[in-house]
């Protein structure tokens, strides 16, 4: 005559007492627990809180003669990236303006090539490139967020229409 063999699902109360009911239960969160912490990891990877390839984007103008590369979520007090790609027509000096909601929540950390003229004028900042040979420049600018929040920035190309930028810093 064979032994009979437990059910492994069934509560018991020796040597241990214990609920498999409520085992269960708990592998199962267990289980979804780990799930959740993995796709956390994954969205991490891909950029979905910071940089990365889902963060990444380019915003232009109307006119298609500004781009503007940049993270759509960004981290407070972080350096940040941007990359200004200016079409114009040749001779013609490059006149860039930062609009006020920009310069109010950003700090300027570095900005290449340096610009001829620097002026501000009712809190935006207005640069001034000499003439170029060519008919594209582009010009790299890093900068760092001063608080959390949503932001919507301008940057507008003189004669063009502004690139208007959205963006989430998180803390």
């Amino acid at each position: 005559m064979a032994k009979p063999v437990p059910d492994e699902y069934t509560g018991r109360t020796y040597p241990v007492e214990e609920d498999m009911r409520w085992q269960l239960k708990e592998w199962s969160i267990e289980k979804w627990g780990r799930r959740c912490l993995l796709a956390l990891v994954l969205l991490s990877l891909l950029g979905v809180f910071s940089d990365g390839w889902l963060s990444q984007t380019t915003t232009n103008n109307p006119e298609g003669t500004l781009s503007v590369e940049h993270q759509r979520i960004m981290r407070a007090m972080s350096d940040e990236n941007f990359i200004l790609r200016v079409k114009f027509a040749t001779g013609q000096p490059t006149v860039l303006t930062l609009g006020q909601d920009f310069m109010d929540n950003f700090e300027i950390q570095s900005l290449q090539p340096q610009p001829l003229f620097t002026h501000t004028s009712r809190h935006e900042m207005v640069l001034t490139w000499p003439a170029s040979a060519s008919k594209e420049q582009a010009l790299w600018l890093t900068v760092q967020p001063q608080s959390a929040g949503h932001f919507i920035s301008t940057i507008r190309l003189k004669g063009a229409e502004p690139v208007t930028l959205s963006q989430w810093v998180l803390p």
